[in-house]
Formats: C-alpha cells, structure tokens, sequence
C-alpha cells in the first residue's frame, strides 16, 4: 500500500473511488479541492513527474465520468 502524505494524494484517491461508484456529484466537489489545492501549493513542480501523472489520471478520469453521466 503506498504512503499518501500529500493532501492532493489522497483527494486524488477519495475522487477514484468516487468515479468507481458512479457518483458525479461527489467527484465534481474533490475535484474542485484538488484545484483549490494546487493552487495554495503553487502546483506541482516539473521535476515530480509521477505526481504529474498522477494528477492528469484523476482529471481524465474525471472528464470520462462527466461524458459517461451525459450519455
């Protein structure tokens, strides 16, 4: 099991679990945290290339389930 320090970690996590249970609502709201907190950190610095990653893969993630909703 990895070691989720960060806040936007474990955002990160809250938001695939709720993408997981179909639940648009509560996606859409940790979404927006992660947003509000990137921006107090300043965003991620180009050298942390995973949490780079990791941070595209939620907001994909986020866009499939809003276009799956829609359908």
């Amino acid at each position: 099991m990895e070691d989720f320090r960060r806040l936007s970690d474990k955002i990160i996590l809250a938001h695939k679990q709720a993408c997981e249970e179909s639940n648009a609502e509560v996606a859409s709201l940790l979404i927006q945290a992660l947003e509000v907190d990137l921006t107090a950190i300043g965003g991620i610095e180009i050298d942390h290339r995973e949490a780079t990653e990791k941070l595209e893969a939620a907001f994909t993630l986020h866009e499939k389930l809003i276009s799956d909703q829609m359908e």
